[in-house]
Order: C-alpha cells, then sequence, then structure tokens
C-alpha cells in the first residue's frame, strides 16, 4: 500500500527565524501590516510504502525525527496523512 504525506517543518518558537523577520519588515515598510509576526517553514509533500496505516504511521514519524526535523530547532506538524488511492 501506498500512503500520501504532507508535513510542514519549522523552527520552534524560541528560536530566532531571522528569514521570517525579513518578511516582516518588508511587510511594515510597504505598509501591508504592521505585525504579521511571519515565521517561515518548508513544507514536504512524499508518499511512503507500507503493509498497512501502522505500520506507515510509524515510518512516517521516523522520517520526520530521523531525516527532516534538527529536534534541536525544529518542529514538525503532519498536515495530512491518508492511504494513496
Amino acid at each position: 500500500m501506498k500512503f500520501r504525506a504532507k508535513v510542514i517543518v519549522k523552527l520552534k518558537n524560541t528560536v530566532k527565524d531571522a528569514k521570517g523577520e525579513a518578511v516582516n519588515v518588508v511587510l511594515k515598510r510597504i505598509g501591508l501590516e504592521e505585525e504579521a509576526n511571519v515565521r517561515i517553514g518548508k513544507f514536504f509533500g512524499f508518499e511512503i510504502s507500507a503493509q498497512n496505516k501502522n505500520e506507515a504511521d510509524k515510518k512516517l514519524e521516523n522520517i520526520c525525527t530521523e531525516v527532516l526535523v534538527n529536534p534541536v530547532v525544529e518542529t514538525y506538524e503532519v498536515l495530512s496523512f491518508e492511504e494513496a488511492v
């Protein structure tokens, strides 16, 4: 079976987001938003092969924690995870 995952990885709230701050400055300078509090993240979309949903869940967690995320400064959120049709 194949499963599709969509994951976003972003800096922890306690970590300074220099890119997000740069976007905030531009938004304020051009008059679009005074305090947007922009945080920049990375989006990942991929497929996982597994025998069942439970196995796929475990693989997804391992992919996120071992490959996609630096746990010292980043966190992740699974936006969607479903069987591929």
